[in-house]
């Protein structure tokens, strides 16, 4: 798939899906919504997390997830003609939960570069990338509570994790609050500012360097950070052992990747 992608309405796709090397971009691409997540982009971004997680040894390297436009993602599309129907929020929901737990679950990093606004789903999807990079001047928050919803997609716990209870609260519970890139980054939830509208170069150059890797390790390596955040030390040394002897195993394999758990 290429960046001039159509949806089959003729439409633009909200959804682009580039591959350079050993890494893959995925662009938001409704800039006039401010990249807000509609059904159709969640189930293209359900889809084309599925087809790059399934690609064996031609998978890559790892994965940068950004918007067009200048902004990342205002979250959910309210606007929606039937954002109010359970069943259809239910549709949008089984993807975004998918989407979720695929990027938990991929063989390779991945890398959010964020510019301009990540809030609400935008921030949640942010979250769940293994490193953000974010221009100086981009804006966080979860306004859910103002219309009349809740975070579903583990950003309070990941915002609790990383960056502490305080700054998660404030998000959460103060109407319209707003972090920038610089205070996250501070607090450990942003691993790298850059000034603003270099968000994406810098994620790839990241990326690019990270790919580089040996993919049996790299794969090794990304399931262990994942795994470890939540445990204690002597169940997350018992993971760290598990993978330590899956990258020994694959080493005497040779270099192809190894998909299996410890």
């Amino acid at each position: 798939m290429t960046p001039q992608e159509t949806a089959p309405e003729g439409e633009p796709s909200p959804l682009l899906v580039e591959r350079h090397g050993r890494v893959a971009t995925l662009t938001l691409n409704r800039p006039h919504r401010r990249n807000a997540m509609s059904t159709a982009m969640l189930a293209r971004l359900d889809h084309a997390l599925g087809k790059l997680t399934d690609q064996g040894e031609d998978a890559p390297g790892a994965l940068v997830l950004t918007g067009a436009g200048g902004t990342f993602s205002s979250g959910a599309d309210t606007r929606e003609p039937d954002w109010r129907d359970l069943s259809r929020r239910a549709v949008r929901r089984a993807h975004f939960r998918t989407v979720f737990a695929m990027l938990h679950e991929a063989p390779f990093p991945v890398v959010a570069a964020v510019e301009g606004y990540a809030l609400g789903g935008g921030l949640e999807l942010a979250l769940a990338c293994d490193l953000v990079v974010a221009g100086e001047g981009a804006l966080f928050g979860l306004p859910e509570l103002g219309v009349g919803a809740v975070p579903g997609g583990g950003a309070v716990h990941s915002l609790v994790r990383r960056a502490g209870r305080g700054v998660a609260a404030r998000m959460l519970l103060i109407p319209g609050e707003r972090v920038r890139a610089d205070e996250l980054a501070r607090l450990g939830a942003v691993e790298r500012t850059v000034p603003d509208g270099g968000a994406l170069a810098e994620a790839q150059a990241l990326a690019a360097s990270v790919a580089a890797g040996d993919p049996a390790l790299l794969e090794a390596g990304v399931r262990l950070l994942r795994d470890s955040g939540h445990l204690d030390r002597t169940a997350a040394l018992g993971v760290e052992n598990g993978y330590w002897w899956q990258a020994a195993s694959a080493a005497n394999r040779g270099p192809s990747p190894s998909s299996g758990r410890p």
